[in-house]
């Protein structure tokens, strides 16, 4: 009886060995004619990092070395991140440059917006001294007799004629005299305690410009017995005096004469500026007085 080969009881579609070609079954794991051993098909999966395709009870990538099984962050999530952080960026340069060019800071620094120099006004004082004129002998003179005008009836209704004034002329630029309200002029305060409250009136229907500032004068007489000054500066109209104040008065002189005006500073401080210009024509100071 003839031997019958084993290979020719294998179907046609059987899978072939990779190496020698020869047909086997799908359950042989060693080819029985060139001795190839087949790996055993595994399930595989797609990583989630990185894309490839790894056998699926991988714990680990060996492509990117993450975990296969961890969603990624989608690039439309730090995209639009991105995006956000340039715009605020953005808006950050742009209000910088808006509150350099609005203050004047460049033009200042340039030299292009410097304060308009008033002329100073130079007022001569001549002295006369008068010699003393040797007595005469007068004669009195008979009296002449007065003549009497009759006064002219004014109209009823008729007003009488406007005494004229001149104007205080204000250079461009300037302000008006600032008009003091409170306190009254030698109002008299009490204590260490004393509330004092100074107010006056806005020199514009609107507020200052950034560079513009009240400054309140105070001059005094300090402990020492010499002349002391002290300046503070607001964008409001009244300003509340420190209780410091109290303790820098002279026991023997307690009056304080203060006043109001507008001045132009460079930058933004105006206690840090080197420049202060006075930007108000006339002021007419009061006077307080702050007893023990």
């Amino acid at each position: 009886m003839a031997q019958i080969d084993p290979s020719a009881q294998l179907k046609d579609d059987a899978p072939r060995c990779p190496r020698c070609a020869k047909r086997i079954s799908v359950e042989t794991t060693i080819c029985p004619t060139c001795g190839y051993e087949f790996l055993p098909h595994r399930v595989r999966i797609t990583c989630k990092r990185c894309g490839s395709r790894i056998p699926a009870d991988s714990v680990k990538c060996p492509r990117c070395g993450n975990d296969p099984r961890a969603e990624r962050v989608p690039p439309i999530v730090w995209q639009s991140g991105a995006v956000i952080l340039g715009i605020v960026l953005l808006v950050c340069i742009g209000w910088i440059i808006f509150r350099v060019v609005t203050t004047n800071v460049l033009a200042n620094a340039l030299g292009l917006n410097q304060p308009t120099p008033v002329p100073p006004q130079v007022i001569q004082v001549i002295y006369v001294v008068a010699t003393p004129v040797p007595p005469t002998t007068t004669t009195t003179p008979s009296p002449t007799p007065t003549k009497v005008v009759s006064p002219i009836a004014t109209p009823r209704g008729a007003k009488p004629a406007p005494t004229s004034v001149p104007p205080t002329v204000i250079p461009p630029g300037f302000y008006p005299a600032i008009v003091l309200n409170a306190p009254a002029n030698a109002t008299v305060y009490a204590g260490s305690n004393a509330v004092i409250v100074l107010e006056w009136q806005a020199v514009a229907p609107g507020s200052l410009k950034e560079n513009e500032w009240y400054e309140i004068q105070l001059a005094f007489t300090g402990r020492d017995g010499k002349p002391a000054e002290r300046k503070s500066y607001t964008k409001e109209t009244r300003w509340i005096l420190s209780p410091d104040l109290y303790k820098e008065i002279s026991l023997d002189g307690r009056t304080v004469k203060w006043g109001v005006n507008v001045v132009r500073v460079e930058g933004f401080d105006p206690l840090a500026a080197l420049g202060r210009t006075t930007i108000t024509v006339g002021s007419t100071p009061r006077t307080f007085i702050w007893n023990p």
